[in-house]
Order: C-alpha cells, then structure tokens, then sequence
C-alpha cells in the first residue's frame, strides 16, 4: 500500500510512524513526544502486526468481532489520532494539515482531489476539520468498507 513507506511490502507500525513524521513536516513542524506516541499507538491499533492486506482484513474482521463495543473503541482511537494531525494543537485540523496527511501517503494527489477530501468531511463548511468530523469519516473508511462515502 501507500503506507509502506519502509519498502518492506507491507504496513508496520514504524511506517504508521513514519507518516506522523511526514504530517509533521509537510506543516513545517517536527512531532513532539506526545504525537510520537499517538502515532506509534495508531500504528499497532489499526495495522497491528499483519503483513499484507489479507492479513489487516482478518485482523480487522477479529477487531469488530472480537469487540462489541468496536465503535466506541474506535472513536477513542480517532480521538487520539486526531490530536496527532493537529499539529499546532488548535484543536482542529486546517487544510495544510489536513493536506499534509493525505500527500504523505498519496503525493500524486491535485489540490483539487484534496479540496474535495477536505470538504467531503468538513461537514459544516467551516473551513477546518473538527474532531468529531475526522473521527466520524475514519470511523466510516475502516468499518463502512465499500459503502463508506470516505
């Protein structure tokens, strides 16, 4: 995937990281601990140990199963990924952080595919990504699958 910034064929972890890193630097700015750590912990919760895509599927199908309560669980995660985005820790995520994340993973990306991102889950048209709103849309991508509209 795009996230194997490793090279090793598959996402870890470290490349979970290494995307914080990238976040990071495309707003100008380095992580501090706190963001480091939300990084690693986002890392080990949404790719755990698997080593290819059929792997994260199982991991992800055993996640929802194996956790009744996996949109709770899931919402406290995207809580705490969220505030690994806010960089400059203002409590929402402008489009240059929001920009950042995306070109990280997928640097092809035109301003215009960006924008339409940005806007798809700035539900109120403010101009700037809540918490709830960023939680709401990667709470959708993992556990919506095909009918998410992320």
């Amino acid at each position: 995937g795009n996230q194997d910034f490793s090279g090793k064929g598959y996402v870890s972890s470290d490349d979970f990281e290494t995307w914080g890193k990238k976040v990071a630097e495309g707003v100008g700015m380095e992580l501090d601990d706190e963001a480091k750590a939300i990084w690693a912990k986002g890392g080990q919760a949404y790719f755990g140990n698997t080593k290819s895509y059929d792997e994260w599927v199982e991991y992800m199908v055993a996640f929802v199963e194996n956790f009744p309560n996996y949109l709770e669980v899931s919402e406290n995660l995207n809580i705490d990924m969220f505030k690994g985005v806010d960089i400059n820790k203002d409590g929402v995520v402008s489009m240059t952080e929001y920009k950042a994340l995306v070109t990280a993973v997928f640097p092809d990306l035109s301003d215009e595919d960006i924008q339409f991102g940005f806007n798809m889950i700035d539900e109120n048209g403010d101009g700037v990504l809540s918490q709830s709103e960023i939680s709401i849309a990667w709470a959708s991508y993992y556990f919506d699958g095909e009918e998410s509209k992320y």
